[in-house]
């Protein structure tokens, strides 16, 4: 009989150490799944850099609503360019003749003092147009309308198309109106960009994450540095315009515009670094 029970509680181990081995290989598989269902649900939570249930400008919140961006960061980067050396500038000049040169002194004197539509930039600011054509840009300063109940109208020296390509409107040696406050200092720099319901600063986002009009703008404005000897810390965005110490407006104007602020201005001072 005591072989019979060896026998006996030898079958019992035999059985318990299968069990054992089989249960091990469930919980194994169990694990695996669990573990591979986790990495999935992860993966599947990051769509382009985005996470799944964070507002996207991709995906609408609901039906027939607006797509909403991303909050922007507190400090923005931009992709490294590839910058000319030299900015190809293609002469589409505004009229400019004797009475907006006119409009243009009387204006300065108003608001700095000073009785002339001559221009010695000492500055630059970025600004973006809220409008996504070229065309409609040049237009709105080539009417010359009255803006806030003043004349000579709103323009810019410059326009930078999404394209890349760099409109001279205005000689950077003429006063234009484009920033309260710093007109009779700065040279004015638009890229054609709008905002499409979005917050201001994803259209300034845009502007540099678009290789092409990027570039060019840097390229465009190292040129003018090099022209006017302007320093990087004097270009600046339209948002800045009331903190910069050469702000004057004898009127007591103030800007309300929120273009170009200062994260998105500080990456596009760290491309000027990269300028040949």
């Amino acid at each position: 009989m005591k072989g019979g029970a060896g026998y006996a509680g030898g079958a019992r181990r035999v059985a318990m150490a299968t069990a054992v081995v089989v249960a091990l290989l469930v919980l194994g598989v169990a694990l695996d799944q669990g573990l591979l269902g986790r990495a999935g649900s992860a993966t599947r939570g990051w769509v382009s850099g985005v996470r799944a249930g964070a507002p996207s400008s991709a995906a609408p919140t609901g039906a027939g609503a607006s797509p909403v961006s991303p909050a922007p960061s507190a400090t923005t980067t931009a992709p490294a360019l590839d910058v000319p050396a030299a900015p190809r500038i293609v002469a589409d000049h505004l009229t400019f003749g004797a009475p907006r040169k006119a409009e243009t002194a009387a204006y300065a004197a108003r608001h700095y003092g000073t009785r002339t539509s001559r221009l010695r930039p000492t500055m630059i600011v970025l600004h973006y147009s809220e409008s996504d054509t070229y065309s409609s840009v040049r237009s709105l300063f080539e009417a010359d309308l009255p803006n806030r109940g003043e004349e000579p109208g709103t323009c810019a020296h410059f326009v930078v198309d999404q394209d890349g390509t760099i409109h001279e409107l205005v000689p950077p040696t003429l006063v234009c109106r484009h920033t309260v406050g710093l007109n009779h200092v700065a040279i004015g720099i638009e890229f054609v960009q709008s905002s499409r319901g979005h917050d201001p600063r994803w259209a300034t986002q845009q502007v540099l994450a678009r290789r092409a009009q990027a570039a060019a703008g840097v390229a465009l404005v190292e040129h003018l540095q090099r022209r006017f000897a302007i320093s990087d810390d004097k270009v600046i965005g339209h948002a800045m315009a009331n903190q910069a110490n050469e702000f004057r407006d004898l009127e007591g104007w103030r800007n309300d515009h929120v273009d170009w602020q200062a994260p998105e201005v500080g990456a596009f001072r760290r491309l000027l670094t990269q300028a040949p």
